[in-house]
């Protein structure tokens, strides 16, 4: 059943909001040098003030952890995060914002999976039902994991396919060339679903705004077929 634009209440205003917010911080941006590993202070700027032009109470998810949880559950009455490290996760458990009951977080491994003719990892979800249905909830989602092209990309797929009608999903990496073309492919193929916006500013985020509920299209190049979407 596709859910139609007027159900979401000033739908178009929070579009041309999150259009003017993109616009300001590419002209506010500063060049200077960016942390490579984590999210950088702008995006995790850009990440608390888009959280306030959503509507409360709001639901965050994210793939990965780190300085994103921290602004995600401060701006958010609930945020699950996910990770295929356990190692990173503790590292963001015990250095983190302080941990809500209603707040989740959990190493999901990287299984093989089919996205679409293509043999990937990609984190189970449907191994963590749980997780799953906060991805369903949640109104602001940011992907910062995995870190390979194609895994991100599946990561990307399954958060437009499951994401509620009215959600901002955010991709960070957009400087990685491959990332950059699936993301703008997919905006492109998806264009009657999805609003999108590219930002200039540290490792170069994708902004994807939900408008609607339908089919989802996802048809690589060849190029990106035969190879060059798993470069990192």
């Amino acid at each position: 059943m596709i859910e139609p634009v007027s159900s979401i209440k000033g739908f178009d205003s929070l579009s041309g909001r999150i259009g003017r917010l993109v616009q300001r911080y590419e002209r506010e941006r500063e060049v200077g040098d960016v942390p490579e590993w984590i999210l950088p202070p702008a995006s995790c700027n850009f990440l608390r003030d888009l959280a306030h032009l959503l509507p409360s109470p709001l639901v965050a998810f994210e793939f990965g952890s780190g300085a994103s949880t921290f602004v995600l559950r401060a701006a958010s009455a609930e945020t699950s995060s996910v990770e295929n490290s356990a190692e990173w996760l503790n590292k963001t458990e015990t250095n983190a914002a302080i941990r809500r009951a209603v707040d989740q977080s959990a190493v999901i491994p990287l299984r093989r999976c089919w996205n679409r003719l293509r043999l990937i990892e990609s984190f189970d979800l449907k191994s963590r039902e749980h997780m799953l249905e906060s991805l369903r909830r949640s109104r602001l989602i940011l992907i910062d994991s995995p870190p390979n092209p194609a895994k991100r990309e599946h990561a990307l797929f399954t958060a437009m396919i499951e994401a509620p009608v009215g959600a901002v999903i955010v991709l960070d990496d957009l400087e990685v060339r491959a990332v950059r073309r699936f993301s703008s492919r997919l905006a492109r193929q998806n264009a009657d679903a999805f609003d999108f916006w590219t930002m200039a500013i540290d490792h170069q985020l994708g902004v994807f705004l939900k408008k609607r509920t339908l089919p989802l299209r996802s048809r690589p190049s060849l190029r990106e077929f035969v190879g060059t979407w798993m470069r990192v």
